[in-house]
């Protein structure tokens, strides 16, 4: 027993040999304090990841990446707006794998169209003092049998025709009912179209048509050239060839939109007229209203990985767009690439919350960026260079950088919006590593250590300074 007890490093001293003092009372305040603050200051950086970038050539050999995209397409209208991928050539469309897109149509809340040139200011005083025909006047013939106004009945086919064609409103207040098919002479599909459109003509010129109370009415089919009548065609905006318009004589119409053969137009337009339920399903609207719709586009694409741009265009493969006509302004709402969207959400969750915050801001550059166009004919691209970036080994994301421009567009071609991406060879390794719990308590025990140490040290060096004071001053007893 006593052998133990000569290994004994805490001693005590008794009681009666030791003297409280003020100074000491304080000090060991501080060092509680001093303790406390450094014990949790140690225990954040425990719980907090540390973090260690490298950057390498890419071994990652993934075949195929997914593109999150969601945009909107302010003045596009759903069913002209395709999404089509294409390698980094141009030349080859690439195979999309698999697809989850949503098209949503959107209203535009300013009726003002921006793809536009605006008329200066002398072509439309000219417009305004064009001959305007008398209001009020109605379909009617003469005595000799013939149209009373042949220019009102006419087809706008050329401005060199025998009819001066300056007053398309005056046209359809002319008529109770005016079916108009506009038209371009380049389209492919309007001249395969206007041998059934012309005996459509022919039919409904010979046929007297009467409206749901029974009284007698005027319909008339008429075909507009929207070539040499290019103004008119986007001020009532025309976006693609050919389109099928139901006036009324207020101004409003509806689109058709059957199949373009000889008995369902002539069906539609009997129906149109003699059937107040046929014009409710029609879908009735205003001049400009086409404009008032838009398109948000939003899914994931399964692409192979590979350097190339998917576009979001104006198409159809029933009409032919007017490129004046076609305004791609959009907002992107987001854009990322993934690899495995479910390893990196619980990665994020449960593994480098924190850590990865500055990464994912970079995953989606353009978030929530705008691109208006104010002109015809411009188109906005944008050029996304990808980085891969591996977390730990195991999960993959892609961080971009992003430059985007309006470029001008052919006067032929119909604008799109272009999204390039190129990935780059080399791969920036994040790894994450928090501290072993020994290193915290070691680090714990130091600070107990250390502050008593420092304290006493302290408290040695004010028993020193003290003692030779007081034995100058002659107080020391």
């Amino acid at each position: 027993m006593q052998y133990l007890l000569k290994l004994d490093a805490f001693r005590k001293i008794p009681a009666e040999l030791t003297n409280p003092t003020m100074h000491g009372a304080w000090l060991t305040i501080l060092a509680y304090t001093i303790m406390a603050l450094l014990f949790f200051m140690e225990f954040h950086a425990y719980l907090s990841t540390n973090i260690n970038k490298t950057v390498e050539l890419d071994s990652h050999y993934a075949q195929h990446i997914w593109i999150d995209f969601d945009v909107v397409m302010h003045e596009l209208p759903c069913e002209y707006t395709e999404v089509v991928v294409r390698d980094v050539v141009g030349h080859q469309e690439l195979d999309i794998l698999d697809q989850r897109i949503t098209k949503e149509r959107t209203d535009v809340r300013s009726g003002n169209f921006k793809g536009i040139h605006r008329a200066d200011p002398q072509q439309q005083l000219q417009q305004q003092n064009l001959p305007k025909v008398e209001q009020g006047i109605r379909h009617s013939h003469n005595t000799k049998g013939e149209w009373e106004h042949p220019e009102l009945e006419a087809d706008w086919i050329s401005t060199s025709d025998a009819f001066q064609h300056n007053d398309f409103d005056a046209v359809i207040a002319y008529h109770d009912f005016t079916f108009v098919n506009f038209y371009a002479e380049w389209c492919v599909h309007c001249r395969r179209f206007a041998p059934t459109w012309i005996e459509a003509e022919g039919k409904t010129d010979a046929t007297v048509y009467r409206d749901k109370t029974g009284a007698e009415v005027v319909g008339k089919l008429l075909r507009i050239n929207c070539v040499s009548f290019q103004e008119l065609c986007a001020r009532v905006g025309i976006r693609a060839y050919p389109t099928v318009r139901m006036y009324k004589r207020d101004g409003t119409f509806a689109v058709y939109r059957g199949e373009r053969k000889l008995e369902p137009i002539l069906e539609f337009f009997q129906q149109f007229i003699s059937s107040e339920v046929i014009q409710a399903e029609a879908e009735i609207t205003a001049h400009h209203s086409t404009l008032e719709e838009g398109c948000r586009v939003h899914g994931e694409l399964k692409v192979r990985r590979v350097p190339g741009y998917f576009l979001l265009e104006a198409d159809s493969s029933l009409d032919s767009l007017e490129p004046s006509m076609t305004n791609v302004s959009h907002r992107v709402n987001h854009l990322w690439f993934l690899d495995d969207r479910e390893a990196l959400k619980n990665y994020v969750k449960n593994t480098a919350r924190h850590v990865t915050k500055d990464v994912l801001r970079n995953v989606q550059p353009l978030k929530g960026q705008e691109f208006s166009l104010y002109k015809a004919h411009k188109a906005p691209q944008h050029y996304l260079n990808v980085i891969p970036t591996m977390f730990d080994e195991r999960v993959l994301v892609y961080q971009a950088s992003v430059q985007s421009h309006i470029v001008d567009v052919k006067v032929t071609d119909v604008p799109q919006a272009r999204f390039s991406y190129h990935f780059s060879p080399l791969t920036i390794q994040i790894s994450t590593k928090g501290r072993p719990f020994y290193d915290f308590l070691t680090s714990v025990f130091a600070i107990i250590g250390g502050t008593y140490t420092f304290v006493s040290l302290v408290n040695r060096f004010w028993d020193t300074v003290s003692s030779r004071y007081k034995g100058g001053m002659g107080k020391l007893s």
